[in-house]
């Protein structure tokens, strides 16, 4: 069994594998103060969780964008799992040719979302993840990593609007109910939300232009409901079925891939019905082919 670990600004996200199947994945809160001991703890209760033995786990690897938290998460695993991790970072071999003026400065998050997509699809690819920071990657034949853009998450956005103003307040990042706003709240969330949006159909215009349409079209993400802090941080993923408002919503998604006429692959990242939620993922989508009909 593979144990493999993305540690982000936000989120460590920890995964089980058993050949190319995820068996289980969890998420801890990245808190740079947090000790060794914090981490070592927290992943012993996810494997007792998931009903893992640690002497089950064979293999271990680390991709980490959080410096000040890396080495804490690394000495924790190797208390728990007693092996060293393989550290995704320069010098290891991933297959890509990597275009980029400095390549060792590539961000391994970056490396491994482009590794995994080329695992799964044949290139040109552009592959487009929504974190703290969104990305945008483009890999072309021959598995070369053209590069890519890094933009403000919505959190960021959001969390410079309320910081640097002195009247706007904290809100949830709940749906917006339409885009003209009535009031400051619903202002704020239609500005954050449909200007992420418009912001990403910007982007992968001028990539298409770039790029011409064939390669922009085969691009790579994953989606799913998410349910934020009153700070606007991702507290968990979240079904179709819940009720809240909970959001991002497909359906214009789906809308504007269909009315491009694009051909990406979406993977459903639904808390525990990924299945169920992806065969809506694809009804919608289907629907809005058939509309441009």
């Amino acid at each position: 069994m593979l144990l493999a670990l993305d540690v982000g600004n936000t989120h460590v996200v920890v995964g089980l594998m058993e050949g190319r199947e995820v068996r289980r994945s969890f998420r801890i809160a990245t808190r740079r103060d947090n000790a060794v001991g914090d981490y070592a703890v927290a992943l012993s209760q996810l494997l007792e969780l998931a009903e893992v033995n640690r002497r089950e786990v064979e293999q271990v690897i680390i991709s980490s964008v959080v410096p000040p938290v890396f080495n804490s998460v690394q000495t924790g695993v190797r208390k728990v799992i007693g092996k060293p991790p393989m550290v995704v970072g320069p010098g290891i071999k991933t297959g890509l040719n990597i275009q980029m003026d400095t390549p060792s400065q590539v961000g391994s998050d970056r490396i491994v979302v482009a590794v995994a997509a080329l695992a799964e699809y044949e290139p040109p690819l552009t592959l487009l993840d929504m974190g703290t920071a969104t990305t945008i990657e483009v890999v072309g034949k021959g598995n070369t990593y053209l590069g890519g853009c890094i933009i403000p998450g919505v959190r960021i956005s959001m969390e410079a609007l309320t910081s640097r103003t002195a009247q706007l307040p904290g809100i949830r990042l709940d749906r917006p109910r339409q885009v003209i706003g009535k009031n400051t709240v619903d202002c704020m969330r239609s500005g954050i939300m449909f200007g992420a949006a418009a912001m990403i159909d910007g982007m992968l215009d001028r990539v298409e232009e770039v790029l011409g349409t064939e390669r922009a079209s085969r691009f790579h993400s994953h989606f799913s409901h998410i349910e934020f802090t009153p700070k606007g941080g991702e507290k968990c993923h979240r079904t179709f079925a819940d009720d809240g408002g909970f959001g991002p919503d497909w359906a214009p998604l789906a809308a504007e891939i269909a009315r491009r006429g694009w051909s990406p692959t979406f993977i459903c990242e639904s808390a525990g019905t990924q299945a169920e939620d992806a065969l809506e993922m694809k009804k919608i989508y289907q629907e809005a082919l058939a509309a441009q009909e």
